[in-house]
Formats: structure tokens, C-alpha cells, sequence
């Protein structure tokens, strides 16, 4: 983690932890073995199935199907925390190769927004030194972080981030804003032909915070699980017990919003870096496939396998969320009238439970 070392892996495959409260999650076993090392290392990367992933991973010239080599070629550098891997006959320091702080390979930014790739040579030395979160940025969808005035912005395709972010303040349950990126960020990283399709689908390049720091790290619940699972606990157990209140919110938010996509990677805590310790909830965030327009959504984010409505119908009996922030606000724009009156069916039946 930045410049204190965290975990030594011998050339015989051997581990030797070092600062065992500091590990990543899934690392946390006093019997860390080499192929522990390696899953988390290959989970850190980006998956085939995201969109250009082919056209990011050939541009640099890395395997397509062994994602613990791509996560060796960029040190493992991401954006959710401050954990990298650093070879033996690697003299950087954590303050010269940190994505936080130092400038972005932009090319590979706009690689991974708009799939081009064909003007591009690359030296040797660039591919050596690869210097980009794209390949440590999870998520299906085409995306890239761009740096402005300083902060880092996570721009996507998704426009019902727009509506789900309305929503959400509308019932005061913490997330992550998104805005509609502007005309002149957008034509810096797509081309007509691109923004033509884009607007033809009737979608939106959005663009959110970048909400981890060098001191705040994300644990996705993914990885918690797993953590879990080490010394035998109930991972959702374990997760309402850190913040009921937050969980429960979590429930009523997802059926509200109809969101069929809350997978393990799209929600979890924060982690103070200096103690390695969980301090809460991350606001909720990532919901461009929020509004699918059929009932009984199953929940993503409970022990047992109940609907969505099932969930939030038990948040509600607890926690009794005040729901008429909906009736007072207007139609979203970026929502049909069929999907709001949905989102309004759904607010009313949570308020005759």
C-alpha cells in the first residue's frame, strides 16, 4: 500500500505477509498462499465482456485471457485504492506511478470511450510503463477517466444515472451524483460517427466524482465476501451489522428504482487506509440498467433469494423511509411517462406496508 510493503511473494511462490491488517480483503489468511495472490491480482482487471476491452488490451498488446499478466503490466494501479504490485527490479515510488496524483495515458482513454484505435503507435517504452485505470476500471459499459480542474471524473454511457440520481435525492438515500458530461468533453474523446450512434439509441455520456482517495479505499462487498468466508462468517450478516440503516436503504432504493444490476462489485464499503479498518457504506452508485421494464426482479444483495419488492417491503417495516420526496418532484426528463408512473407504483405499494 503506497510505499509500505504489504506482502512478499518469493520466487518459489512462497508468501510472507508483512503488515496483515493492511492486506486487501480476500488476502486477509494467515496462510495466504501464491494462488490467492493470483485471484486477486487477476480480479483486479478488467473482464473481456466490457465493452472495447478487446481494443484496449490489444492497443497496449496484452493477453486477452490471462488477467494476472495485465494487472503485472500496470503494477495493478487502480483508482479504488492505493494497492499495487511492485517487482523486484522496480525503482518507482508509490508518489511517481499512483493514477491519484500523476498524469493519465489519455489515448487509452479514448480507446476505452469510443473503441479507436487505428492511428496509434506505440514505442516499447509507452507499453512499459503503462499508466492508465482503464485496466483496473470495472463494469460492462464503455468508460474512461478523464482528469478537469484537478479531480478525476468517471465518464460512461448511461443515461439513467441521470434519473436514478434525481430519485435517490428525492428520498435522501446517499449516492453517487452523475451529470450529463458536456458537448466540449465529450467531442474531445468521440467521434461524430460515435455521438451519432449514441444519440440514435437514445442514450447519454454521463460523468460521476471519483469518490476513493490515497487515505479512503473501496471494498466491494465481492471482496468482503470473501473475506468472510475465510473465518466463516455470514457475509450479509456481517454487512447490515456495519450499517443496518444503510443497508436497509440499499433495499428500498433498488426496488424503487427497478435496478436488476447490484452485483457483488456494485456496492460496498469504505476502508480507511492507514488503520485497514471499514468505516461504512460507499453511496450507492452504477445504475445504467436501472427502469427494466418487467416486475419480480429478483434482489441481488440478500442471503436468500426473495424479490426486490420482498426486500425493500422489510426495509420499510423497519426503518419506515419517508417516500413523498416522489410525489412532490417532477417527471425525470430522461424517463417515459410509463417508467415514472412505475417508479410512483412502487413508492405507493412500500407505503402501504
Amino acid at each position: 500500500m503506497k510505499n509500505t510493503p504489504l506482502l512478499k511473494i518469493q520466487d518459489n511462490g512462497n508468501c510472507e505477509i508483512l503488515d496483515f491488517d493492511r492486506l486487501p480483503f480476500p488476502l486477509r489468511n494467515e496462510k495466504v498462499t501464491f494462488v490467492d495472490f493470483m485471484e486477486w491480482a487477476s480480479n483486479r482487471t478488467l473482464s473481456i465482456g466490457r465493452s472495447y476491452a478487446k481494443e484496449i488490451l490489444n492497443a497496449m498488446r496484452l493477453p486477452q485471457s490471462n488477467r494476472y499478466a495485465v494487472c503485472k503490466a500496470c503494477r495493478g494501479l487502480s483508482l479504488e485504492d492505493s494497492y499495487w504490485i511492485k517487482q523486484n527490479e522496480d525503482d518507482k515510488t508509490w508518489e511517481e506511478v499512483n493514477l491519484f496524483q500523476n498524469p493519465l495515458s489519455l489515448f487509452v482513454t479514448e480507446i476505452s470511450l469510443s473503441g479507436r484505435t487505428t492511428h496509434y503507435q506505440l514505442e516499447d517504452s509507452t507499453r512499459r510503463n503503462i499508466h492508465t485505470p482503464e485496466l483496473t476500471t470495472l463494469g460492462a459499459s464503455a468508460k474512461g477517466w478523464i482528469r478537469k480542474d484537478g479531480s478525476l471524473y468517471l465518464h460512461k454511457v448511461g443515461k439513467y444515472e441521470i434519473p436514478a440520481d434525481e430519485i435517490l435525492s428525492a428520498l435522501g438515500i446517499p449516492h453517487i451524483h452523475y451529470e450529463i458530461s458536456q458537448k466540449e468533453e465529450i467531442d474531445s474523446y468521440l467521434s461524430e460517427e460515435r455521438k451519432q450512434w449514441i444519440e440514435g439509441v437514445g442514450e447519454v455520456i454521463v460523468n460521476s466524482g471519483l469518490f476513493t482517495s490515497e487515505s479512503r479505499s473501496m471494498v466491494t462487498f465481492e471482496e468482503f465476501k470473501m473475506f468472510c468466508e475465510i473465518y466463516g462468517l455470514n457475509a450479509y450478516q456481517e454487512a447490515a451489522r456495519i450499517d443496518r440503516p444503510s443497508y436497509l436503504k440499499m433495499q428500498i432504493a433498488d426496488y424503487i428504482l427497478n435496478n436488476n444490476d447490484r452485483h457483488e462489485q456494485n456496492w460496498g464499503f469504505f476502508m480507511d487506509n492507514a488503520s485497514g479498518k471499514i468505516t461504512g457504506y460507499c453511496p450507492l452508485f452504477d445504475h445504467d440498467h436501472a427502469f427494466v421494464n418487467y416486475d419480480n426482479v429478483m434482489s441481488q444483495t440478500t442471503e436468500e433469494p426473495v424479490l426486490l419488492y420482498e426486500a425493500a417491503a422489510e426495509a420499510q417495516r423497519e426503518i419506515k423511509l419517508d417516500l413523498s420526496g416522489l410525489t412532490d418532484m417532477k417527471r425525470p426528463q430522461l424517463l417515459t411517462e410509463e417508467q415514472w408512473t412505475k417508479v410512483l407504483e412502487r413508492a405507493g405499494k412500500l407505503e402501504r406496508v
